[in-house]
């Protein structure tokens, strides 16, 4: 299973500060007191308690009242009385005033909402008059004011022009005033008058639909999978583009030069910006999927650097199951494209994956060309060579975009790159250039929610979260939900971004975190899908599929034991019957029950799981819908799901 981990982004972080920095000395280390001023320097420690009105038995009483432990309102019982419409400090309130009897506080709530309008009616009415005796007597402040500028000086004011009037709101630990000042009659808003509060709105009442459809101007998000062979200069390429567009301090990024240089690792620095574990950095290679976010003029990328090892790749496959856009990334050096393309590269093997599971926009970033001189014929056979494959696999002319980058130098990343030996032959725009030209995908605001969890972690101070990204539908915060297939049922706290913003309701192709209650973190894992109680995904033991075989070396047979892949989750599995191969053309059967399936045939098999799993039909969702088939450490057929028995 594949955690996914979260890049931070080091915004607003000051260049020149440094944790060796002292602040606030003490005055008494640095220039003490002289005998002189100290006399009349006040000590509080000095004075007996009693001076202060303070007690030693009040003090006592107040740490017992420290220690004491406060009783809890039941969780789901707050829960309960919060969904049906009150609000939670009510609630909380009238359990622990009734030992969590909801029966009893429920009870109480209504009668006190009840009462609560009664004064709120008759406090609107005392407002009304109250405003109109204002209303008189800045009539007669007008006219008191008007004689005073004509009779004489305004200083001798008569102590009977008035008639004493009873201050209404009093301060507290005053007597209240026989006598209303004389106010200026040019002021504004003199009296104050009570304004009703605004019943706040709970995030459960948002139209997101409507939202969704007024937000026209807003930035549309894309999801993009960095794929490509191990030391292809993934993670190098995309920690660069953080670092032009912003997203890293220059004290992040000296750190990490320095660090890097220590260890003999100077071409490491840009890669540790999303290479962030002790065991990464020691290795040298990426082995969870990085996830960061950060903007364009035009988009907004959600990013998710997955590994290159072919040891990773269930963690790769995780990565790109999310992704609407793919960016492999090749090695242009001599012998470094070969290495990755040719049999046994992960090259090969990573389009047929992002292919496989629904990517239809690749872009190729033919990376380290500042080390063959950004030369063209080197670009060309690199591009001819792999642009071949890429057809092969299921790409079209449009849906393929090559690219020369520079990762190390940072050259026609962020802004075209002006190198003489590169504008000569090449035309085109930079990498953010290309992004911001794709179109976003649609997205499946109307179906019902489904969030694949990817990551599940015990905040310290929100409590469990859980992280995933947003399959189809919406979730607003305070929704009860599902997490599948072990049917457990949460209450969604609070939600916040990748980039930890706090928003009411999340959407389809976000990514998000939801803080739930009412749940434990072991019955919550990665793959699972979290899901409204009303419109549950489907789970089974048992599917059938339509599956393309790829390159393999031994035939599949009935009983063939497999690692099914989905999502971010992989199920040991059998392919428990052979049904019929079919044509890769029309899809017409060829042969039923065939004995075997070999390389590059269609076949439509039933597989078997040794547990339980969240499926859903391909037509009804795509990325729920499709799975990925591997034995022996190779990726030996994928496809999609036709029917769940």
């Amino acid at each position: 299973m594949s955690r996914h981990r979260i890049v931070r982004n080091y915004i607003g972080v000051d260049s020149e500060y440094y944790e060796d920095e002292v602040f606030g000395r003490s005055v008494e280390e640095d220039s003490p007191l002289s005998p002189s001023l100290s006399q009349f320097i006040y000590n509080r420690g000095s004075v007996p308690d009693e001076q202060h009105g303070i007690t030693r038995s009040s003090v006592d009483c107040v740490q017992e009242e420290e220690e004491m432990e406060l009783p809890e309102a039941d969780e789901e019982a707050l829960n309960t009385m919060y969904d049906m419409g009150f609000e939670m400090d009510l609630c909380k309130d009238a359990l622990l005033q009734y030992d969590n009897d909801v029966t009893r506080a429920l009870n109480h709530v209504i009668e006190n909402g009840a009462q609560q309008h009664m004064q709120e009616d008759r406090q609107s009415q005392s407002n009304a008059a109250q405003q109109g005796r204002t209303v008189q007597e800045d009539q007669l402040a007008t006219a008191l004011q008007s004689r005073l500028q004509v009779g004489g000086s305004g200083d001798s004011t008569p102590t009977n022009c008035l008639t004493p009037v009873k201050s209404t709101t009093p301060r507290s630990g005053s007597p209240p005033s026989t006598r209303r000042p004389l106010r200026d009659p040019t002021s504004v808003n003199s009296t104050p008058t009570a304004t009703p509060k605004a019943k706040k709105s709970r995030p459960k009442d948002i139209d997101v639909l409507g939202i969704l459809n007024s937000k026209t101007d807003e930035k549309p998000l894309i999801n993009v999978a960095v794929v490509g062979h191990v030391d292809a200069g993934k993670s190098t390429l995309m920690g660069h583009l953080l670092c032009l567009l912003g997203h890293v301090s220059k004290k992040e990024l000296h750190k990490n030069k320095t660090e890097s240089q220590k260890l003999g690792k100077g071409s490491f620095a840009y890669a540790w910006v999303l290479d962030e574990t002790g065991e990464e950095r020691e290795r040298g290679v990426t082995i969870d999927v990085a996830q960061t976010k950060f903007q364009t003029s035009k988009k907004t990328v959600n990013l998710l650097d997955a590994p290159g090892h072919k040891d990773f790749v269930p963690n790769m496959i995780s990565g790109a199951s999310q992704a609407d856009v793919a960016i492999l990334v090749v090695d242009s050096t001599p012998g470094g494209f070969e290495a990755g393309f040719e049999q046994g590269g992960q090259t090969r093997e990573h389009v047929v994956l992002v292919r496989a599971l629904g990517v239809q926009t690749l872009i190729v970033a033919v990376n380290k060309m500042e080390n063959v001189g950004w030369r063209r014929k080197r670009y060309d056979h690199i591009s001819s060579e792999l642009g071949v494959f890429l057809k092969s696999v299921g790409f079209k002319n449009n849906e393929l975009i090559f690219i020369p980058v520079s990762g190390l130098e940072g050259e026609n990343l962020m802004e075209k790159c002006q190198n003489p030996a590169l504008t000569e032959w090449y035309s085109g725009g930079s990498l953010v250039d290309v992004i911001d030209s794709l179109d976003p995908p649609k997205r499946c605001y109307d179906r019902p929610f489904r969030l694949v969890v990817t990551d599940v972690f015990k905040h310290p101070q929100m409590g469990l979260s859980v992280a995933g990204k947003v399959d189809s539908g919406f979730l607003i915060v305070g929704t009860p939900v599902v997490v599948m297939p072990g049917g457990t049922t949460a209450m969604v706290k609070s939600m916040t971004t990748v980039d930890d913003k706090c928003v009411d309701y999340s959407v389809a192709g976000e990514q998000c975190i939801l803080v739930v209650g009412g749940t434990d973190q072991t019955k919550i894992h990665n793959g699972n899908v979290i899901c409204e109680s009303h419109s549950r995904v489907r789970t089974t033991l048992k599917f059938k599929a339509r599956v393309l075989v790829f390159n393999i070396d031994i035939p599949i047979t009935k009983g063939f034991p497999i690692d099914l892949h989905y999502q971010t989750v992989n199920e040991p599995a059998v392919i428990s019957r052979l049904i019929s191969t079919h044509s890769k053309s029309n899809g017409q059967v060829l042969k039923a029950k065939p004995r075997c399936l070999t390389k590059n045939q269609v076949a439509l098999v039933e597989i078997k799981c040794e547990r339980a799993i969240c499926l859903e039909l391909f037509k009804d969702s795509k990325s729920l819908g499709r799975i990925t088939c591997r034995y022996g450490g190779n990726t030996i057929a994928a496809g999609m799901v036709i029917e769940i028995t």
